[in-house]
């Protein structure tokens, strides 16, 4: 197996990287509003009116915070994933089926690069877990499907 960097694997890895960090600063720029909406109503309302708004402002805040927490995790993760060429279906290899193409790493959905669609997912997708350890050629079933692998690197 090649210990070598895959070159679309590094534009890929960029990409979504790029991606993550662009939702993580929308995500935390909506906290900043957030806050400062909080801190302006303070200042105008009072009684029942106050505190639904609080309330909403509370449910809000509790969303985005798991939204940023969650595309944290995921760009830590992303930023593990091997970029190197590949024989067997593992995280970080690229696979061509005939649904298209797609890169074992975070499942943050399609990714289009140089016109060409990749499909990210997690190597816990159910997928994945049927293609596992295989290699180009390998027939597979999947959700009674027969198909065969039509490239790994």
């Amino acid at each position: 197996m090649s210990e070598q960097v895959h070159p679309i694997k590094s534009e890929l890895l960029q990409k979504a990287q790029g991606m993550l960090r662009e939702q993580i600063r929308d995500v935390q720029l909506q906290l900043s509003q957030l806050q400062e909406s909080s801190e302006t109503e303070e200042k105008s309302s009072a009684g029942d009116k106050f505190e639904t708004h609080q309330e909403m402002l509370n449910q809000t805040r509790d969303m985005l915070q798991k939204s940023l927490a969650k595309d944290k995790i995921l760009l830590a993760q992303l930023n593990a994933v091997p970029i190197k060429t590949m024989e067997r279906v593992e995280e970080g290899a690229i696979l061509e089926l005939s649904i298209g193409k797609i890169w074992v790493s975070v499942p943050i959905g399609k990714v289009n690069l140089n016109g060409i669609d990749y499909q990210l997912v997690s190597k816990d997708s159910p997928l994945i877990n049927v293609l596992w350890n295989l290699k180009t050629g390998d027939p597979y079933d999947f959700r009674g499907k027969k198909e065969k692998i039509l490239a790994v690197y």
